[in-house]
């Protein structure tokens, strides 16, 4: 059974969520909206069983699956996705930088 564990803003930074399959381990940022926060906790469960080698695949059917169940808190989430440290997050990102 996944476990979704709560952490600060601060040891998730930049993102909002993270899934570990390996472990069935999500985590996600404590100070999230109620409405993000269910939104990111269903996009990170999705990833727990996503077989999906490419990682931009990978993304947009979990995007796409949380925002069915929690369109709020998707519009929500792109919203606060335009915060210019998310932005840098998603171009690194884009460009295989990641850290």
């Amino acid at each position: 059974m996944p476990e979704v564990i709560c952490q600060t803003s601060e040891s998730l930074y930049p993102r909002f969520g993270l899934a570990l399959p390996d472990k069935q381990l999500v985590y996600v940022r404590d100070d999230l909206p109620g409405c993000v926060k269910r939104f990111v906790i269903n996009h990170e469960l999705y990833h727990l069983g996503d077989n999906a080698r490419w990682w931009l695949l990978r993304e947009v059917k979990a995007t796409v699956h949380a925002a069915i169940q929690h369109p709020i808190g998707f519009v929500a989430c792109a919203l606060m996705s335009l915060a210019p440290y998310r932005l840098w997050y998603y171009a690194q990102r884009i460009r295989g930088r990641e850290k």
